[in-house]
């Protein structure tokens, strides 16, 4: 045996081991755009939620695109991801619209519609890459697979509790350090 054909073997043989224990990168990809879809519908609810009281239509737009996005988040955790063509590109249209938002309203930009829009593009572009990477033939191995997903969810946490913290219900949170039991006060 030549060199040559040794490492044709050893190129065979990783191909044919990487079917057998299944590819990681379609499945994570699935999974982190199914996070950052997921962050970007939780990220616009909290904006629309904002906006209920004095900006009704704005409010509920945002709301219906975040009911969106987590529902397509949720139907795509749960297996292969739902239509990825339409919803690459509503993702496309929707992330920069949330932007919108703040002219319409009268309002400044915050790291809310920052996060949303950071989270729908990723979504947007992590679909596209899954697209590329091919169908899943097989589960990955489970550590392999456990790794992807704590990395994606440590990156997509990262930009989504920023986001969180700036919407109005954000605003309204109970101050860190602050929880506990509340005390009595008695009075005689």
């Amino acid at each position: 045996m030549t060199t040559a054909h040794v490492g044709q073997l050893r190129l065979t043989d990783l191909r044919t081991r990487e079917r057998a224990t299944g590819a990681v990168l379609p499945t994570a990809t699935r999974m982190w755009a199914a996070l950052a879809a997921l962050g970007f519908g939780l990220v616009t609810l909290g904006i629309g939620a904002g906006h209920l009281d004095h900006h009704l239509p704005v409010g509920i737009a945002l709301t219906v695109a975040g009911a969106l996005g987590i529902g397509w988040a949720v139907l795509a955790l749960r297996g292969t991801l739902p239509r990825p063509r339409p919803a690459t590109l509503t993702l496309v249209v929707l992330a920069p619209a949330v932007l919108l938002s703040a002219p319409l309203t009268g309002t400044a930009l915050t790291a809310a519609e920052a996060s949303a829009l950071a989270l729908g593009l990723g979504a947007a572009v992590l679909t596209a890459l899954h697209l590329r990477c091919g169908v899943e033939q097989s589960a990955p191995p489970a550590g392999r697979l456990a790794l992807a997903l704590f990395v994606g969810a440590m990156l997509i946490a990262a930009v989504i509790v920023p986001g969180l913290a700036a919407t109005t219900a954000g605003e309204h949170a109970v101050p860190h350090g602050s929880h506990g039991l509340p005390t009595e006060e008695h009075h005689h």
